[in-house]
């Protein structure tokens, strides 16, 4: 089979004469169709390999839809010949197949097509960063790039009585509007426009993954105010923050992250349902915005790299924000 492989920094390589994977117990090998590029994690082990450790031991190309080719022991969830996507797989997404575990992958409704279908690895991601929004919160997110767009419609679907979209792009924040944003800040990125979108909020949610996106999200919340850790700090993997900021407001913080399979479990199925049951609210489409075949796959990095939060925070960026509009790419074999 086909398949890229990340050998070095900004170096990817297309194999054409690869293995195809055999599952093992309670692990599923689909058959990609579609495999969405990561804006943030994929992007950072292509511009990092070699010089960030975890860089080099992620899952290069991690969203997935396909159909279930096959399925090891003990799997009851999926059978093959079913339309999935994927949270998390084993094995490189920009391929012909990959392998995942079952409880990574989950039932893709009919009519959401492959392409779109790949996003979905973003919802059950949504779903547990958000769990912390509660009916009638006042909410910020911080960043609209694809996560932050899914953070958004999930918050609004949790009950939010207000949603407030920021960006550095007008584009994406018509995109966040579209969703159901009850206001939009367009901000240049640094930090006394962040702290002008307002005050008191009960969540602030940065989808960017930036210190000075994070600092901004503490002085965002009310006191006792809860701090989402949505975008992943692949860049700036040492952040400072004001303890005593913290302290005296007594915050909660929590991450994106999902530590144990009862999580992941519990993401994922919530994931399903909206998925099956509030396609429409989800507006995939949006997010959707170009496609490659799988050997242009460096054409689609590049075009994505046009993006100033690739760069660390306190240097210049050649670029004053995100990929012109631009959202999710999606690669298909």
């Amino acid at each position: 089979m086909r398949r890229y492989e990340l050998v070095g920094r900004r170096d990817i390589r297309l194999v054409t004469d690869a293995a195809v994977p055999e599952p093992g117990p309670l692990e599923v090998l689909v058959r990609v169709r579609a495999c969405t590029v990561c804006n943030r994690s994929d992007l950072a082990y292509f511009h990092y390999h070699g010089l960030r450790d975890h860089c080099s031991q992620g899952c290069f190309g991690h969203e997935i839809a396909g159909v279930v080719e096959a399925t090891g022991a003990g799997v009851r969830r999926v059978v093959p010949g079913q339309r999935v996507f994927v949270r998390t797989p084993l094995t490189t997404g920009y391929a012909d197949f990959a392998l995942a575990r079952e409880i990574s992958v989950g039932a893709l409704p009919d009519a959401v097509p492959f392409e779109q279908g790949a996003l979905l690895q973003l919802l059950p991601l949504a779903v547990h960063a958000t769990r912390g929004i509660r009916l009638g919160d006042r909410v910020v997110i911080v960043g609209q790039g694809p996560v932050g767009q899914m953070a958004l419609r999930v918050a609004v679907a949790r009950g939010a009585a207000e949603t407030v979209a920021v960006d550095l792009d007008d584009w994406r924040l018509a995109h966040s509007t579209a969703a159901g944003a009850d206001a939009v800040r367009r901000v240049d990125g640094g930090r006394e426009q962040l702290l002008a979108v307002g005050a008191d909020f009960d969540v602030a949610v940065d989808a960017v993954g930036t210190p000075t996106t994070l600092n901004a999200c503490v002085e965002l919340v009310r006191q006792n105010g809860l701090v989402v850790l949505l975008g992943t700090h692949h860049i700036d993997t040492h952040v400072s923050v004001d303890l005593v900021t913290w302290e005296r407001k007594g915050l909660r913080v929590h991450s994106s992250a999902e530590p144990l399979d009862t999580a992941r479990a519990e993401a994922l199925a919530v994931a399903e349902r909206l998925a099956h049951r509030r396609t429409d609210a989800l507006r995939l489409a949006d997010l959707h915005t170009h496609t490659y075949p799988l050997d242009e796959l460096p054409k689609a990095m590049e075009q994505l790299s046009a993006s100033r939060v690739l760069h660390p925070d306190a240097e210049h960026a050649p670029y004053d924000g995100p990929p012109r509009e631009t959202l999710k790419v999606a690669i298909v074999p």
